[in-house]
């Protein structure tokens, strides 16, 4: 393999980590100290009536950075093929984004997904 990749096979396997940990982070601070300032979507907007959509955002947030933080131990322990790992941690990202939006929207209330 050429060596710029397996730099950037790294990096992406590093993120992993760093993605995994600030999806929990968001979980605990909002499940756990009620700080109603991380229930939003996305891009970082609070979501209207916040303490009602806590709770799934709390889900989401977890469920995503415990998928995460499990494909990184799974490449540590079991040595998953590249494919593999970063396939997985795709589909976790993408249903992270797309959940999210849906509560987002249901929050909102609006017919538009913009």
């Amino acid at each position: 393999m050429e060596e710029w990749f397996v730099w950037l096979a790294r990096l992406m396997f590093v993120g992993i980590f760093a993605m995994g940990l600030g999806m929990l982070y968001r979980a605990w601070s909002v499940g756990v100290r009620k700080d109603l300032r991380y229930v939003a979507d996305w891009r970082g907007r609070p979501m209207q009536d916040g303490a009602r959509w806590a709770g799934a955002v709390t889900g989401i947030n977890g469920a995503g950075g415990a998928g995460l933080l499990a494909v990184g131990l799974l490449v540590l322990a079991l040595g998953l093929p590249f494919a593999l790992w970063t396939g997985l941690a795709a589909f976790i990202i993408w249903s992270y984004y797309f959940a999210l939006r849906v509560v987002a929207h249901r929050a909102r209330g609006t017919g538009s997904m913009a």
